[in-house]
């Protein structure tokens, strides 16, 4: 069966704003439990199936150089960072799991057993 994309939420309210370069909250993505050998290029790469990506980094370790195994993408449409979420979080990758959520959203507290999925509607 084709899964198809779930309906879109309406679209957000604000008005279009000048050139500036602030990205919207709702785009911005924190990206954890990256491999250590990624670069932001493959960084961006994983995520520019989705839309189209305004910034895109890879933390490293000021003293070290190495990864800190976690990042930041932006994308221009909250479309497409909520599109992002649902494909990528806990997707596994090299032995890990990637966790992807908006960058000002809280850590989920998910339950350890994988948690139930919530009760169907009547019918």
């Amino acid at each position: 069966g084709g899964g198809g994309m779930g309906g879109g939420g309406g679209g957000g309210g604000f008005g279009g704003g000048g050139g500036h370069q602030d990205v919207d909250p709702e785009c911005n993505l924190y990206v954890s439990g990256l491999p250590a050998q990624m670069e932001s290029a493959q960084l961006r790469d994983m995520f520019a199936r989705y839309g189209e990506i305004q910034t895109c980094s890879v933390i490293k370790d000021k003293m070290t150089g190495m990864s800190r195994q976690f990042g930041f993408v932006a994308f221009r449409d909250h479309h497409a960072a909520q599109g992002a979420i649902q494909q990528l979080n806990n997707t596994p990758i090299e032995g890990k799991t990637l966790q992807v959520r908006l960058k000002g959203a809280p850590a989920e507290r998910l339950p350890q057993q994988g948690g139930g999925g919530g009760g169907g509607g009547g019918g």
